[in-house]
């Protein structure tokens, strides 16, 4: 049994980020429109198979950027002055509804150091003065030697990339071309989790690059071949990533999907 999850956006999904407490199914996704200037946030939890919102919250504009999505939280990066690309204040926004709690001005996260507590900056002069904070409430305190960045409890998998003139390329291009039937693939993108075996790649069409996404389990057996995209222009960043047994995919740009392994 496969559970498979997808969700349409009208804006393209720019950036996914999973919670990574390895009990969680939630995944956090910041999406844009380009023509409108628009940004916004949503959170989609994969074991229901649910978008659990969609908003701008409170604060935001077409340069804030998700940085970190950490349990109860979503942190986002403003930047006040466009011609820098550095960040400027800090948001953290509820992951279970989207509105705001709070905005910490000045502020940039650098990581999370402890449960509910992370580690912020501030610029001051040429240098960064460095501060705990309060996940829950923005509430800053003195930096402690006591706290300890979390240890990663799951591995967050992004497929390796493989290109005409890897050593490896030519294997795994013939074997998309017998089990499809005739896909040549230009360019390919590849994960494993045994039994499973997953290729994102891309095939040319009247100058067009076409990308499929193609599961198989280690006997050849497909579970599931699908069209992720049409008519690009070149080859696009990865669109698939793997966290313990669930698998996410992008399609179209804008449309979040996930496969659950059982």
């Amino acid at each position: 049994m496969h559970k498979i999850f997808s969700h349409k956006f009208s804006q393209n999904i720019w950036r996914i980020l999973p919670d990574p407490n390895a009990g969680s199914n939630l995944w956090a996704i910041e999406l844009r429109e380009a023509e409108g200037k628009k940004v916004s946030f949503a959170v989609a939890n994969v074991a229901v198979q649910q978008l659990l919102w969609h908003e701008q919250p409170e604060g935001t504009d077409w340069w804030t950027s998700l940085t970190a999505f950490s349990g109860k939280q979503l942190f986002l990066h403003n930047y006040r002055n466009p011609e820098l690309p550095e960040p400027t204040d800090l948001i953290t926004v509820n992951a279970a509804n989207g509105h705001m709690l709070w905005i910490l001005p000045n502020y940039l996260m650098v990581k999370e150091s402890s449960p509910g507590i992370i580690e912020v900056a501030t610029k001051a002069g040429d240098q960064f003065r460095h501060m705990s904070c309060h996940a829950d409430t923005g509430e800053l305190m003195p930096l402690s030697g006591d706290d300890k960045e979390q240890s990663g409890e799951i591995i967050l998998k992004e497929p390796v990339r493989y290109k005409q003139g890897n050593p490896y390329f030519d294997q795994l291009s013939s074997f998309i071309k017998k089990v499809t039937d005739g896909h040549v693939a230009v360019n390919i993108d590849y994960l494993e989790k045994r039994p499973y075996i997953m290729f994102s790649y891309y095939i040319y069409e009247q100058d067009k690059a076409i990308q499929y996404l193609l599961i198989v389990t280690d006997n050849r057996q497909i579970v599931l071949h699908e069209q992720l995209s049409e008519e690009r222009q070149g080859i696009g960043r990865s669109t698939m990533m793997l966290k313990a047994s669930t698998l996410v995919y992008l399609k179209n740009n804008n449309e979040f999907s996930s496969l659950t392994f059982s």
